[in-house]
């Protein structure tokens, strides 16, 4: 059964077939660009240094567990089992559970993995030898089966099964049950020989052919660090390749881990999305605390992306607190939170960043939801009741940016009705789950999803996603008109966030180059593609789009899509969902032919060009004529109540200036986007509250001037001495007051 699998409640179904490598390449733009070489190279990672020259663990009595079970947590396990808390409570029910019937083994054998933990803590809780001699019968079912406990179906070929998934649970569980069950009158000399017998295996066909094994960014790797980290610990001084494993698992975390999580992680974003995030985020404390608990080696304080979870993690959830942002693959959408990555992240963070394990601590205890009672037995191990907690949301912090992968998170406030929103974009971090989907912005209202990722499970195309089509009729691109994941220079270029109003940049035009960019080819369809978006609290959005592209043959398209069908009304597309409505209104380009179609349509074969949608979807198109080799999109995005009537934008065009005039509130808006960051001039006409220009150089000087009689006339000019400075997202706000 799924279900017992060891992720969330809500994240089950977590036995997805690992893609593979890349599908074939498609057409290359010339044979001969395809061969040159790379003009630049990345900057090689430095090694970061992890612990002393020799590694040192610590010695334990007989019968002393070494991975994190030491004397203090185990006294906190049995003053909890006397206390009767409900931590113990949960576990302890799991355990008469799992003595009761013997489980299959699950997908991969996590049923069997979390009973040896399960019935391990219940027994160090309560010295009960009942407890010890479960834990040593599933631990003996992960050493010699696969389906049924005693079929012997298992040993020493057992992970290598979907591409090694299994050495997360057949490994890292039997290293962890020979830690947690040493003592136990059932662990005999013979299965603790089969079971480093088979570490043994296990470790080194996956050290040799291991999905990933060297990829820090890739659930796969976590499985193979932490088992090599268990076992290296628990088999010290008892293995002589014991030492040989913890010092692989040192040597991932220096050269891998920890360069790669501080130079392109940055921000606490996991790229191929949280289902898979939230188990693999566990796993990085556990191993970070076994580190700390056997060789006094503190890799949490050189990994600051477990804290920076914590505020992502806040920031990704939906105003109503039951979905979160659903980037990367998902098996269920809307994306369900999950307590897993917090409930480690508290637990690694105690005494390193007491504050950010106040605010995991809060999250676990007051939002997100309960762990399956096949995972009572975390719960049990990471619960600290005594310990404080701390809301972590602030009136003054309604927005966040992770550098590393791209994606920055915004809202109008914290209340349950609050309109929320998304922007992506960012390099290629991983190399499975991370979709295409680079310029993709998402919208709620509440708990009604406006503008959604329309991928499924399978769902990773850009044809799926809320961004720019690029139809080059296949003479240059590889999966038209959907991204590749050859190009390497995607990246978010601007954020900021007054308080009133957000802007963020993304510099995405290399998300559409072909195969042969691996190669050095400098051939491409688009050679320019920047997307801004501007949100203005509380529902306002606009979007616009710079594109270049090198042939005016070329289509471009501006997808979005939403959950219930759309009407159509000109240049307007507006839909009701729930009890919130959303319109998007094209001002830009002229002409511009504005579609609904319903999904999915024909797009290919292959997770790069599949249109598979999770649910009733519809695409909203916005084409643009083929005519020019430089295109412009600008659209405005509103939402308010069902029931309220749709708001009317206008179109602002100037010297170097374009935008739109809208409202939302009380106020209406001048938002203007600038073609050059030396400025221009526009006319607003009166009537504008607040005029917001981006586009600019940040940090450069401005200065305005606004003529009201002129019908509000701006006049916006790069000026040594001007009295306003562009914020690292390149906008100023413009005082327009005379022009009411």
């Amino acid at each position: 059964m799924l279900a017992s699998v060891l992720v969330s409640r809500a994240l089950s179904v977590l036995a997805l077939v690992v893609l593979g490598a890349m599908g074939a390449a498609g057409l290359r733009c010339s044979a001969k660009s395809a061969f040159k070489k790379p003009q630049t190279a990345e900057a090689p990672l430095v090694p970061v240094a992890v612990g002393p020259a020799q590694l040192q663990v610590r010695k334990t009595d007989t019968g002393q567990p070494r991975i994190l079970l030491d004397e203090r947590t185990k006294s906190a396990l049995r003053g909890a089992a006397q206390q009767n808390t409900p931590a113990w409570r949960a576990v302890a029910a799991r355990c008469e559970e799992v003595l009761r019937v013997p489980l299959p083994a699950g997908y991969e054998a996590f049923n069997w993995a979390n009973a040896v933990a399960t019935l391990s803590l219940c027994w160090h809780a309560t010295g009960e030898e009942r407890y010890s001699a479960g834990g040593v019968a599933y631990l003996q079912a992960l050493v010699d089966d696969r389906y049924k406990v005693g079929d012997g179906k298992g040993g020493d070929h057992v992970v290598q099964h979907d591409n090694g998934y299994g050495i997360r649970t057949f490994g890292a569980y039997s290293a962890l049950g020979y830690d947690w069950l040493r003592g136990a009158r059932d662990l005999t000399p013979e299965l603790q020989r089969r079971i480093t017998d088979r570490l043994d295996a296990w470790l080194a066909w996956y050290g040799e052919k291991g999905y990933l094994r060297d990829n820090a960014v890739a659930n796969y790797f976590w499985g193979y660090l932490t088992t090599l980290t268990f076992a290296g610990v628990a088999l010290h001084g008892e293995n002589p390749e014991a030492a040989r494993w913890l010092e692989t698992a040192r040597g991932l975390l220096s050269k891998q881990v920890l360069p790669v999580f501080r130079e392109k992680l940055r921000g606490g974003y996991w790229p191929e999305g949280w289902q898979y995030g939230e188990y693999t985020t566990l796993e990085m404390a556990l191993v970070a605390l076994t580190f700390k608990s056997a060789t006094e080696v503190d890799v949490v304080r050189q990994l600051p992306w477990l804290a920076e979870t914590v505020p992502y993690h806040i920031h990704a959830l939906s105003p109503d607190r039951r979905h979160v942002y659903d980037g990367g693959t998902w098996t269920a959408r809307p994306a369900k939170p999950s307590p897993l990555a917090m409930s480690g992240v508290a637990l690694a963070l105690e005494g390193v960043d007491d504050e950010r394990a106040k605010q995991a601590r809060w999250l676990v205890r007051r939002v997100l939801p309960p762990l399956a009672p096949e995972q009572a037995w975390i719960t049990f191990l990471t619960d600290r009741p005594k310990l404080p907690e701390k809301d972590p949301r602030s009136k003054h912090k309604l927005s966040y940016h992770a550098p590393g992968s791209g994606v920055t998170l915004m809202r109008s406030d914290w209340s349950d009705a609050a309109v929320w929103t998304s922007f992506q974009a960012g390099p290629r971090l991983a190399a499975d789950h991370q979709h295409k989907d680079e310029g993709h912005f998402s919208l709620w209202r509440g708990s009604d999803a406006l503008l959604v990722d329309g991928g499924g499970s399978e769902g990773d195309a850009t044809i799926n996603h809320n961004t720019i089509l690029v139809d080059d009729g296949g003479r240059c691109m590889t999966y038209t008109p959907n991204q590749g994941v050859f190009g390497k220079k995607v990246r978010t270029t601007r954020f900021a966030d007054d308080g009133q109003a957000v802007v963020v940049v993304g510099d995405i035009g290399e998300a559409y180059a072909p195969s042969c960019a691996r190669h050095g080819c400098d051939e491409r369809a688009v050679s320019k593609l920047v997307r801004s978006m501007v949100y203005v609290r509380p529902a306002l959005v606009v979007i616009h789009d710079a594109i270049e592209v090198t042939k005016e043959s070329d289509g471009t398209t501006w997808a979005a899509h939403v959950t219930t069908e759309p009407s159509v009304n000109g240049s307007r597309v507006g839909a009701i969902v729930g009890s919130s409505r959303v319109d998007v209104q094209s001002l830009w380009p002229d002409n511009a032919r504005v579609a609904v179609v319903k999904e999915p349509t024909e797009s290919g074969e292959g997770v790069h060009r599949k249109n598979q949608p999770w649910g009733p979807m519809w695409r909203i198109e916005i084409a643009s004529p083929r005519r020019d080799t430089e295109r412009t999109f600008l659209q405005v995005i509103t939402t308010d109540a069902a029931s309220a009537k749709p708001r009317t934008a206008q179109r602002l065009v100037g010297q170097r200036l374009i935008g739109a005039r809208a409202t939302t509130g009380d106020k209406q808006w001048a938002v203007v986007f600038a073609e050059t960051e030396d400025g221009g001039q526009i006319t607003l006409s009166r009537g504008v509250n607040a005029a917001l220009v981006a586009g600019l150089a940040p940090g450069k000087r401005y200065r305005a001037r606004v003529a009201p009689e002129k019908d509000c006339a701006l006049e916006l000019r790069a000026a040594n001495d001007g009295d306003l400075r562009a914020n690292p997202g390149g906008f100023v706000k413009v005082d327009v007051s005379l022009c009411r």
